[in-house]
């Protein structure tokens, strides 16, 4: 591949991560924006408590797997733009690094989601089912953010 042809390549993959990345900030949005909405509640814990319980959704499964195309396309531009990239680099670093702080954030809310799971009383049958969705979630931006800053740390060390 020429390097013409690299330079192609990892700015095409570049954009692809960016509207990937998009796309889960606009679940992002949606999520927040229901959770804002909420001004009465029939949880226990009230208002706040069932405004986390929204919030956490964002940690599940299915939305965090957003990212990955996001982190794998971010991580692939890395590999084959290595060398050609003077005008794409300050792009490809914020969009690894926003990949990276995303799901590091949606960790962080997994493990919210988890302890407001755990302090609930309730059928522990269901609270288990909810406890392993969240961790699945934690688990995918465990990798998601481990492969943006290994992309990182090898784009910033390769030359």
């Amino acid at each position: 591949m020429t390097d013409r042809e690299r330079e192609h390549w990892s700015r095409l993959l570049t954009k692809i991560g960016w509207l990937f990345t998009l796309a889960e900030l606009a679940i992002a949005a949606a999520i927040v924006n229901r959770a804002r909405a909420i001004t009465t509640s029939s949880f226990e814990d009230g208002v706040w408590g069932q405004r986390a319980e929204i919030l956490s959704f964002l940690s599940l499964p299915q939305n965090v797997v957003v990212l990955v195309p996001a982190a794998a396309a971010a991580a692939a531009a890395t590999l084959v733009g290595r060398g050609t990239l003077a005008v794409l680099e300050p792009w490809l670093e914020r969009l690894l690094r926003l990949v990276a702080g995303f799901a590091l954030a949606l960790i962080a809310l997994g493990v919210v989601g988890i302890i407001d799971v755990l302090a609930r009383a309730g059928d522990s049958i269901s609270d288990f089912g909810d406890i392993v969705n969240r961790l699945g979630g934690i688990l995918m931006g465990v990798a998601t953010a481990r492969l943006c800053l290994e992309s990182e740390r090898s784009r910033t060390h390769a030359g």
